[in-house]
């Protein structure tokens, strides 16, 4: 546990943050789908915070959130794991700006409402992890969004999700395609 976590994180969390870590050692993509309001953002947060301090952390991380949870992650941030810098890319001329200094940034926070709008930028950058919050937003494979965020690269990728499938299995291929590029090649194999 990072000394610097301001919380104290409950038994099933610490089980979510060692499995967190197992995923990382491994070097293994996956998904944390505990229900909602479990704690999956401070899970990831204290993960990452680790790494941190652990120097483990070599290159920036991206985490893409619906628009709604764009506050939720920076207050979360700035409340847990205040050792971690987080970097907006969010917003108007601003944003912009922003990606002058994606070097000094630990964490990269952007919406799915701007992944593809900003494709470009981030597909010149290798990341530590992708980390996709509400991943059930990628479940169809068809999407522009789908395709730019499968096309960037990284280490390791993390889906979090309290329901990563919302109507049929098939759902989740999407979810696994990101997770794992070319281990399910085609949807109708799933």
């Amino acid at each position: 546990m990072p000394e610097n976590l301001h919380t104290t994180l409950r038994d099933y969390q610490k089980t979510g943050l060692n499995w967190l870590n197992f995923l990382f050692e491994f070097k293994f993509s996956g998904i944390l789908a505990d229900d909602m309001g479990l704690g999956k953002t401070l899970q990831t947060l204290t993960h990452l915070s680790c790494l941190k301090t652990q120097k483990r952390l070599k290159k920036p991380v991206l985490v893409v959130v619906p628009t709604s949870l764009i506050a939720n992650w920076k207050n979360e941030v700035k409340k847990f794991t205040p050792n971690l810098n987080l970097l907006s890319l969010y917003g108007g001329v601003e944003r912009f700006e922003a990606f002058e200094k994606i070097a000094e940034a630990d964490i990269l926070l952007t919406s799915y409402a701007l992944i593809y709008r900003d494709i470009d930028k981030f597909t010149e950058y290798h990341f530590s992890y992708i980390i996709l919050d509400e991943a059930q937003k990628i479940k169809n494979p068809k999407t522009k969004m789908f395709v730019a965020i499968k096309s960037l690269k990284s280490d390791f990728r993390l889906a979090l999700s309290g329901t990563p499938i919302e109507n049929h299995l098939g759902e989740l291929w999407s979810i696994f395609s990101f997770l794992m590029p070319g281990f399910f090649t085609q949807s109708n194999c799933f």
